[in-house]
């Protein structure tokens, strides 16, 4: 899709930036598209941690879901973000564990809440290029691939996500 799509920044601020690649649910009769908010599991964690570190450049806020792995697993609510602990990763607090989660997995905003709810969107594209969001309340336009090869190397999160998500025309 060829620009013409409105970027939903709800949950985003000023300076954030969406890096090409990102997972989209497109909505075409509305002409919007929006980012799931993912990140990368900066280390591994332990079975019962309530504390996550998670690669900086992640798009996840307080107040969504966090989960990892198979869709019906467990998410709970992102309590607290510390950005100042570390350069190369926040530490994302939720009230309940959503369980051991390993270096390198993707983390993602669940739309559920609970030991068995994990779930995601319907993603229907992948952001074509990087978009920074740079004033709130503005209109960005973006485009989308909805059908394509990418290299998974140089695709956030996707690989992991697109069992999940359903991204069925994307070929990594």
């Amino acid at each position: 899709y060829q620009g013409g799509f409105v970027l939903v920044t709800t949950g985003l601020a000023v300076g954030d930036v969406i890096v090409a690649g990102t997972p989209l649910v497109i909505d075409e009769a509305a002409r919007t598209a929006t980012p799931l908010h993912v990140g990368g599991a900066y280390d591994t964690s332990g079975g019962t941690a309530t504390a996550y570190n998670v690669k900086k450049g992640h798009t996840l806020k307080v107040g969504d879901n966090l989960a990892s792995g198979a869709i019906g697993g467990k998410a709970y609510a992102i309590t607290a973000i510390d950005t100042t602990t570390s350069t190369l990763y926040d530490i994302l607090t939720v009230g309940t564990s959503i369980g051991a989660v390993t270096a390198g997995a993707t983390v993602y905003a669940s739309t559920a809440t609970g030991a068995t709810a994990s779930a995601l969107p319907a993603s229907n594209g992948l952001l074509y290029e990087e978009t920074a969001i740079d004033v709130l309340g503005t209109q960005i336009s973006v485009s989308a691939v909805i059908r394509g090869t990418v290299y998974a190397r140089r695709v956030p999160y996707t690989t992991s996500i697109a069992a999940l998500a359903g991204l069925k025309f994307i070929i990594y």
